[in-house]
């Protein structure tokens, strides 16, 4: 009887502990003696929030600080919102998470998870003052999603060898110089833009990606893709400062655009076959040749330039499935681009192809009575020189019209 009457409390203790270790409900944790509990879990089948009213002591600031250790999994969401107090935040053995959120924490300096390496998806936004993170060894290896936006990180030193993630959004970071990404494949989508407000833009580079989805870059000064092979969606650059791109290893692509990119001088992809979607070069106006695609034979969408270019050779060219609009501000010779119309098995959609304008114009827009395309003396299968140079006016094409299909 003695041992069964010292074992009863024993067993209730051990019953206690996992039940509160495991919650449907989210635990919530505003004052230290909810973190001795979340503490006393190694792992939690449950989610996790730190909500505005954390009750804990403050320094000469009022400034808050919360030390979490122990617990090791999270089985669901770790969310700490609108503790606009807190400055620190430690889980010293945390070392995965489902969802992992920060958001409106305007003085949160430090956050330390020393062994944190995975996560299902990781949304940091509104955090003002948090200029570095420290994560586990190499840092977090795994995830599905990562948004990351108005921040103060001037790297994103934790996650830079992510393996592998299925959407990657990093935009208005003004402190943030540089992005360099281990990642072979992105799923779904990756978004870059309106970061590094100090300078020029953003330096990126992804020195293992062989695919991707959908790819937009904005507002960066250098992107490195050395070895992209496929992105079966859009690829697209709006408004970046490059001066040149190049993807030797890309083959096809869904869209590819390059849009408002005004110090860009070259585009390279030599081993481009086909575009599934559309293509459009527009408003590049340090861009006087389009000539890095030599291998380029099929575009089932539209293809749409317009700019001050001096040339344009594609010389593999053997099918456009939608419009074709070609407009210079200056003296462009169509001979061979009007022979591939006028076979009706290159250019099958509507076709415009004129130099001298004053406002060279995206697919759809109307040219001027007054403007003329003139023989240069080179007319060699799709290739076509402008003698004039001259900035581009007009507006950039909408992503939707470059879809269409005539």
């Amino acid at each position: 009887m003695a041992i069964i009457t010292y074992l009863l409390p024993a067993l209730a203790f051990a019953s206690t502990a996992i039940a509160q270790c495991s919650n449907a409900a989210t635990m919530t944790i505003t004052q230290s003696a909810d973190a001795s509990a979340l503490a006393s879990c190694t792992t939690y089948s449950g989610s996790v929030a730190i909500p505005t009213g954390l009750a804990t002591p403050q320094d000469s600031n009022g400034h808050q600080q919360l030390i979490v250790d122990g617990v090791q999994a999270i089985t669901g969401n770790l969310t700490v919102t609108n503790a606009i107090m807190l400055s620190s935040l430690t889980f010293g053995d945390l070392k995965t998470i489902g969802g992992f959120e920060l958001g409106g924490l305007t003085v949160l300096s430090e956050l330390s998870f020393p062994q944190l390496t995975q996560v299902s998806s990781m949304n940091f936004t509104a955090l003002p003052a948090l200029q570095q993170m420290s994560f586990g060894g190499s840092g977090i290896s795994q995830a599905d999603s990562i948004l990351i936006t108005n921040t103060g990180l001037s790297s994103l030193q934790g996650i830079n060898n992510l393996q592998s993630v299925s959407t990657f959004n990093v935009n208005n970071n003004a402190a943030l110089q540089n992005i360099s990404l281990q990642v072979v494949s992105i799923k779904n989508s990756l978004d870059i833009e309106a970061n590094d407000g100090y300078v020029s833009g953003l330096s990126t580079t992804f020195p293992m990606l062989e695919t991707a989805q959908n790819m937009t870059f904005r507002n960066c000064s250098s992107i490195s893709l050395p070895s992209l092979a496929n992105v079966t969606e859009d690829l697209g650059f709006y408004g970046n400062t490059i001066t040149s791109f190049a993807a030797p290893n890309l083959t096809t692509v869904g869209g590819l655009i390059f849009v408002d990119n005004t110090d860009l001088t070259n585009i390279s992809i030599p081993g481009l076959v086909s575009v599934n979607g559309s293509y459009q070069i527009a408003n590049n106006t340090m861009l006087k040749q389009i000539n890095g695609f030599q291998k380029l034979s099929v575009i089932k969408g539209a293809l749409d330039f317009n700019g001050n270019f001096t040339e344009v050779d594609l010389p593999a060219l053997t099918q456009v499935q939608g419009a074709f609009n070609v407009q210079s501000s200056g003296q462009l010779d169509c001979t061979a681009f009007n022979a591939d119309k006028n076979s009706k098995q290159v250019i099958k959609g509507n076709y415009v192809c004129s130099g001298s304008l004053s406002t060279p114009g995206g697919a759809g827009t109307k040219v001027s009575a007054s403007s003329t395309s003139k023989p240069t003396g080179k007319s060699a299968a799709g290739h076509n020189d402008v003698n004039v140079q001259a900035v581009m006016g007009g507006a950039s094409l909408i992503a939707g019209l470059l879809q269409l299909i005539l």
